[in-house]
């Protein structure tokens, strides 16, 4: 049977006659992968390389080789492949399909791509960086200098309205196929483990005698084994073959799950098997609906691993593997109502994750702002200029953002910036095997799922490093031949192990090629941990004390060094691998450091002197209500030693501690109510003698007071019974006081010699409360600011009640008293009356 699309076959070759740019929108299973590489080969038009760019390392080798088996070859032949570890070609290479992270690779080698006339991005809506890096490229060298370069981009659920946007004069050609009919069916189970479900929903299919091979989609390595697990204890009523597909899986067990087998196959696999060449005998997909995603945080510097929910486009193409040869079943694994809240589209990875060796990549090809480089999509400015800063902190780039020579030597390794300057780091300290070991570490899937039991003599010979401990364990079962019991012994996840062994040898190779001899040169783990703190000096880390995992980092950051850790016995670590990790028991994710190493003080000296601040400051004990001088010794925004003294500078720590008696709203037993009464007869004066320019005591005057009651004390206890008055008064001259003792007196006398007291208030009228019989022979009413203001008098029955207020007693006598008495004498008749 014929692929659709080979119907297209001279529209594509038309288009790219014509012009250097195609878009290709085809559905799963059109043949879009295998065949439009072959047909511009066969086409006569294309003189040189095709490049065919694959999201993954299996599908650019499992391509690679069904097309060299259609054009009955081998791969490595006309047909070849070229991935992270391997390179399948030869000088007869045609067609050459590669992982995506290869092309920037080859414009560092070859700015121009001689020899190559066609450049393929194929499943371009999974929008990876290194995709998008590519695309730019591959425009700006249209648009410079090879015009006859072309351009393909293909996908299934590609939106193509922006990409013909961003590529003028694009051809477009939209495929319709001849997929055939996919029945969705929602299978939800909010309170079930995916691996349940799934196992649920294969025996549904199974049951209801669904012909052809199940395919289950799962988040990740460890959502795989425990779905084979639960699908291993279902009795299906027939023979099933269980098999797992990602991407670290050996090739030769990738190679037999595209095999035909007389059973039915249930293939559970990652989200490697969603697109690209067909898994032969699919006929039915079982969706968890979920993807693990690794997302950056530039603010805070930490990759966190979440397990999400796939948008309706990666759920789309996964739903599409069940319809390639006939027609199926697609189990969804959530409601229709979670379908309808899902997102559109999967967010472009260019704006989740670090842009370090992008940036790098972009300065080391000619481009020096990385914000105006033509992206499809721009990333953020926060993600761009945490780049940049961390290019700066290993020196890659100066404080100009100009690549350095050392940035042009890490460019050149093929791995992270990080990771290359840890290479060179190891190197330059004779331990460049140890390096390429830790980087291999620092690439791949955890080595252990537990703690190794090892001797303690092994634990003290690693000198606080988890490397070392990860060195020795990983040599030793490398040596016993990957022995089963001294795997299960030392807790050793096997196939990472030797995916660490063979990242290992890889990077080894590339020291080689670039002149650098790979032997141990120095003995020891401290070499390095050095080189570690280099290259991850950003991960500079302080215990808070003996008793606590707890660590301090830089920027106020806080982290949990991992109880498992060998570097807990430090005071400083640095931490190669920082992770929040959250889980629906906390209500805030943990942020754990892991893979550490114990640091110390005189490495920070000699990597980095200029960075290391001595910063003095007074802080405020709580516990004892006192004011201390705390020096701080600084690396990095990481304090690495602080001292603390109680003796602190006098002045300094007077004004101190004023500050926070203000701040803290500390009460002052000194500022009583005497207090408060000549500030209210102060402010009341101040109304009427604006000329006199007395003080209105607001927050500025109160500082003063508590500043001065504060002079050359540290602690809280020592001032805060201290009398306030003479400070208060200190701020008038003495005419004022002078003036407020005659204009605006405490009290007044009443004939008896009984003192009547005054209260002031600003705004209002003074005023005195006192009890008739206190007030006998008070004829007129008081007066105050040298008898501009008569005093208001309350006057209160015996039980202390108002009966009258008046600013004239002449009158009160006169007129109202005579009833009152009346009144209150037949009420209180013990009381004189007069």
């Amino acid at each position: 049977m014929s692929l659709p699309i080979l119907e297209y076959r001279d529209r594509i070759i038309g288009a790219l006659e014509n012009g250097n740019r195609l878009i290709i929108k085809a559905p799963t299973g059109s043949g879009k992968s295998t065949q439009v590489p072959q047909i511009l080969l066969d086409s006569g038009n294309v003189d040189g390389t095709i490049l065919v760019l694959q999201p993954r390392r299996l599908a650019a080798r499992m391509l690679a080789t069904r097309v060299a088996f259609e054009r009955g070859s081998e791969p490595g032949q006309e047909i070849g492949f070229q991935t992270r570890f391997e390179t399948v070609t030869s000088e007869s290479t045609r067609v050459r399909f590669i992982t995506e992270g290869i092309l920037p690779r080859m414009l560092l080698s070859d700015r121009n791509l001689s020899g190559v006339s066609v450049v393929i991005f194929d499943e371009f809506h999974e929008r990876s960086l290194t995709v998008d890096l590519g695309l730019a490229l591959i425009r700006n060298l249209q648009e410079s200098s090879r015009p006859d370069l072309k351009l393909v981009v293909m996908s299934a659920t590609l939106e193509t309205g922006p990409i013909v946007e961003y590529l003028p004069g694009a051809s477009v050609i939209n495929s319709e196929g001849w997929t055939f009919p996919v029945s969705i069916q929602y299978f939800p189970g909010e309170q079930g483990k995916p691996w349940e479900l799934a196992a649920g929903a294969a025996f549904q299919l199974v049951k209801s005698g669904a012909e052809g091979d199940i395919l289950v989609f799962m988040p990740g390595v460890y959502e795989i084994r425990k779905t084979v697990s639960s699908l291993q204890e279902v009795r299906f009523g027939e023979p099933v073959d269980i098999s797992m597909l990602y991407g670290d899986l050996p090739s030769d067990r990738q190679r037999q799950v595209m095999e035909q087998r007389t059973r039915r196959k249930i293939i559970v696999a990652t989200n490697i098997a969603e697109t690209s060449l067909t898994i032969p005998g699919v006929r039915h997909v079982i969706d968890s609906g979920l993807a693990r995603i690794n997302r950056y945080d530039p603010v805070r510097g930490f990759n966190t691993l979440y397990v999400e929910k796939i948008a309706l486009d990666s759920a789309a193409q996964r739903s599409g593997r069940a319809g390639r040869e006939a027609p199926g079943i697609c189990i969804r694994l959530w409601s229709q109502t979670d379908q309808r809240s899902r997102s559109r589209r999967t967010q472009p990875e260019i704006f989740r994750v670090d842009l370090a060796e992008t940036v790098l990549q972009l300065k080391m090809l000619g481009f020096a702002d990385p914000v105006s480089f033509p992206w499809i999509e721009s990333p953020e400015d926060q993600s761009i200029k945490a780049a940049t800063e961390f290019l700066k902190q290993i020196d890659a780039i100066d404080k100009e953002g100009k690549i350095t020579e050392k940035g042009k030597r890490l460019g050149e390794f093929p791995m992270h910036p990080r990771l290359a300057a840890l290479l060179l780091e190891s190197y330059n300290r004779g331990v460049v095997r140890k390096g390429a070991l830790a980087c291999a570490i620092l690439s791949e899937r955890p080595a252990f799922s537990g703690i190794p039991d090892v001797p303690d003599e092994i634990l003290k010979q690693c000198e606080g490093s988890d490397f070392a401990l990860m060195e020795y364990v990983i040599n030793r079962v490398a040596e016993s031949g990957f022995d089963p019991g001294l795997c299960r012994k030392w807790n050793v996840n096997i196939s990472s192990v030797q995916q660490i062994l063979r990242t290992e040898a890889y990077f080894l190779q590339i020291c080689r090629k670039k002149g650098m001899h790979t032997r141990n040169m120095v003995s020891g783990s401290q070499p390095l941990s050095v080189a570690i703190l280099a290259a991850y000096s950003d991960r500079l880390a302080r215990r808070r004390d003996q008793g606590t995992l707890l660590c301090e980092l830089s920027n106020n950051r806080r982290g949990e060094l991992s109880k498992e850790s060998l570097a807990r016995g430090s005071r400083l670590l640095v931490a190669a691998s920082i992770n929040e990790l959250k889980s629906k028991s906390q209500s805030t994710p943990r942020t754990v450091l892991t893979l550490a190493c114990g640091v110390r003080e005189e490495w920070l000296e000699e990597l980095f002197p200029d960075d290391i601040v001595i910063e003095t400051e007074l802080v405020w004990n709580s516990i004892n209500q006192a004011v201390e001088s705390r020096t701080r010794t600084v690396c990095l925004g990481v304090t690495i030693d602080e001292k603390v003294d109680q003796n602190a500078d006098p002045e300094k720590a007077g004004e101190f501690l004023a500050e926070n008696i203000i701040k803290r709203k500390l009460p002052l037993a000194g500022w009583d109510n005497e207090v408060q009464d000549y500030i209210m007869r102060c402010r009341w004066l101040g109304e009427i003698f604006p000329e006199m320019g007395f003080p209105g005591f607001g927050d500025e005057d109160y500082g003063l007071i508590v500043h001065e009651l504060c002079k050359d004390e540290s602690r809280y206890s020592k001032v805060k019974d201290k009398p306030v008055l003479h400070i208060v008064k200190s701020l008038l001259s003495h005419e004022q006081q002078r003036i407020i003792e005659t204009a605006a007196p405490q009290f007044v006398l009443n004939k008896a010699g009984r003192k009547l007291r005054i209260t002031y208030k600003a705004g209002s009228a003074p005023v005195i409360r006192a009890r008739i019989q206190e007030l006998f022979d008070m004829n007129s009413s008081p007066r105050v600011a040298n008898g501009r203001v008569a005093v208001k008098v309350e006057i209160l029955a015996p039980n202390m009640r108002p009966v009258q207020v008046t600013e004239d007693l002449e009158n009160f006598w006169k007129v109202h008293y005579p009833e009152l008495k009346k009144s209150l004498s037949r009420r209180y008749p013990k009381h004189q009356w007069r």
